[in-house]
């Protein structure tokens, strides 16, 4: 049985479902609005990653946000501060000869945003993520390129959290 509509039908059932997915706060990835308040900031992080540092200024370098100097700020420039990120592995799988084969890696973070004089205006936040890091049970050489790797993009994944955490700052 086949059901025809009429064109007045179908536009009706495609709003109907296009405001559902916006009522439900459904927005496609990468879609996040920053503050106008936060498209100058200083940057200061002890992340204690490179790699974390690198993908966080791309990722806020591609929402428009310019990241200044110390010296070139003003009393209403604000700071993104980043602390320490920390790793923790949870074992997941051995191998037949006992060896761990899977682990579960989770990479956490915290950060705030704060005015010149050190007050505090959103956070601290936390941030995480987690991935499955398969193939630990591989020689030496192969496992370590593979976890590096896999770490570059927990790093990246990380960034992105904090940029969409961003975008909720109610500034």
């Amino acid at each position: 049985m086949t059901v025809t509509f009429k064109h007045s039908t179908r536009l009706f059932i495609l709003a109907f479902f296009t405001m559902s997915l916006v009522a439900c706060g459904f927005r496609l990835v990468g879609s996040v609005q920053i503050p106008d308040r936060l498209k100058v900031l200083t940057l200061s992080s002890q992340s204690g990653s490179d790699d974390f540092d690198r993908a966080l200024r791309l990722a806020l370098s591609q929402q428009g946000v310019s990241i200044i100097e110390a010296s070139q700020a003003n009393a209403d420039t604000l700071e993104l501060k980043v602390n320490k990120l920390s790793t923790s592995d949870t074992e997941l799988a051995r191998n037949s000869s006992n060896d761990v084969s899977q682990v579960q890696r989770r990479l956490t973070g915290a950060y705030f945003i704060r005015q010149a004089d050190g007050k505090s205006l959103y956070g601290p936040r936390n941030i995480s993520t987690d991935k499955t890091l398969v193939n630990q049970d591989a020689e030496e050489s192969a496992k370590l390129s593979y976890n590096q790797a896999q770490m570059k993009d927990m790093y990246a994944d990380l960034a992105k959290q904090l940029m969409y955490d961003l975008g909720y700052a109610p500034l």
